[in-house]
């Protein structure tokens, strides 16, 4: 194989490490260990220490200290987007890339990730990820744990494009995907290739997201972001293997907080601009389908609020009443949908005929015929 000359010195393509930093103290040690020890060694490492009010600042200047890849800007708290837009104003190399400091990274994502979008002169390099709970045991990244699919394109990697020391296992399947085939796999949520709303779990090639820029919001800025880079792509290349460890229900964060005022103020406000975005470029097909999965999934956070007897969910009911009955008459579009399940269909048809008779068939459903399901496959 040969070398990459990617550079006048022949030298790697830099990686921008974009590295969002709140709050995170107990876990950020682990995170930038990880990322010190990516087997890709061409990084430059963005510490945005967003207004901590912890030690996470002192621990990104120690790093700062013992690796001169890495770096730290120290600013007020200004919040997700606002962070990562400072270090994409702040990078310099040709491909960038996300992470979320309370969580961390297998030492091989992004020579993978790398080799992969090389090998398929792809934009952008996505593979799916771990989630683990916040009271799991700090391990050391270092397990290459992954999924086999069928029916995938398996890359003759390293031919003349890579370092000769990059490469990926022969057992690891590479999906590559053009428009419109990406945009639909991404909107449609498919469980076979999760590409998801989030930022951590790809590397960009910088002209890919270009002037695009995290909206000034607080929570769910990837959604809009994620929409449009990949509306953008030329090519994606999926890797099939897990390589991000992303941590769920931490006590302080607030996507582990369930229901709360920023599904109202933020999150719906970013499904409507997605949808948007999406009719503006001619995918009304795919606004059909976002907006089945966005109705699954406010039928979902409303059951949640009627349920609540402590009084802190319960005051989201009346609100997510009025959004799903903005719905009413978008309901034969949103069944039309390719994605759309007939049993979904049927709970979204009984909440509109009255509140009342989903209620019953939700409790009666999950109450008694599910569990009764469990028990006469487990008596099999």
């Amino acid at each position: 194989m040969n070398g990459l000359p990617a550079s006048a010195g022949g030298t790697l393509p830099v990686i921008s490490v974009i590295v969002a930093c709140y709050n995170v103290e107990q876990y950020l040690s682990r995170c930038l260990d990880s990322i010190a020890a990516q087997t890709y060694p061409a990084l430059e490492v963005w510490l945005i220490d967003d207004g901590a009010r912890d030690n996470t600042g002192r621990i990104c200047d120690h790093y700062a200290r013992e690796d001169e890849r890495f770096h730290v800007v120290h600013q007020d708290n200004g919040g997700l987007a606002d962070a990562r837009n400072e270090g994409m104003a702040r990078a310099t190399g040709d491909f960038i890339a996300f992470v979320d400091g309370d969580d961390y990274l297998e030492p091989r994502m992004y020579e993978y990730l790398m080799t992969a979008l090389l090998e398929t002169e792809s934009d952008v390099a996505i593979c799916p990820y771990l989630s683990e709970p916040d009271d799991r045991p700090e391990q050391t990244a270092g397990q290459e744990p992954g999924t086999q699919r069928t029916g995938a394109l398996h890359l003759a990697l390293g031919t003349a494009v890579v370092p000769h020391y990059l490469e990926i296992p022969s057992r690891v399947d590479l999906y590559e995907l053009e428009p419109p085939e990406l945009l639909t796999v991404y909107i449609e949520e498919r469980d076979e290739m999760p590409i998801q709303n989030a930022a951590w779990n790809k590397l960009y090639r910088r002209e890919l997201i270009g002037s695009h820029r995290f909206p000034n919001q607080r929570y769910y800025e990837d959604m809009v972001f994620q929409t449009k880079v990949l509306a953008a792509a030329r090519r994606a290349v999926f890797v099939d293997i897990q390589l991000y460890h992303y941590i769920i229900n931490r006590k302080d964060s607030i996507m582990g907080a369930g229901l709360r005022e920023e599904i109202l103020t933020e999150q719906i406000p970013s499904y409507r601009q997605k949808d948007e975005f999406l009719q503006s470029i001619g995918r009304r097909d795919l606004v059909d389908s976002h907006d089945y999965l966005v109705y699954k999934k406010l039928l979902i956070l409303y059951t949640q609020a009627r349920r609540d007897r402590t009084g802190e969910k319960s005051r989201f009911k009346a609100p997510l009443m009025e959004v799903l009955g903005e719905l009413r008459e978008d309901y034969p579009r949103i069944a039309a949908s390719p994605i759309a399940d007939p049993h979904q269909l049927l709970r979204m048809r009984l909440y509109l005929r009255g509140p009342w008779w989903f209620d019953r068939f939700t409790d009666l459903n999950e109450g008694l015929v599910l569990p009764l399901r469990r028990r006469l496959r487990g008596s099999n």
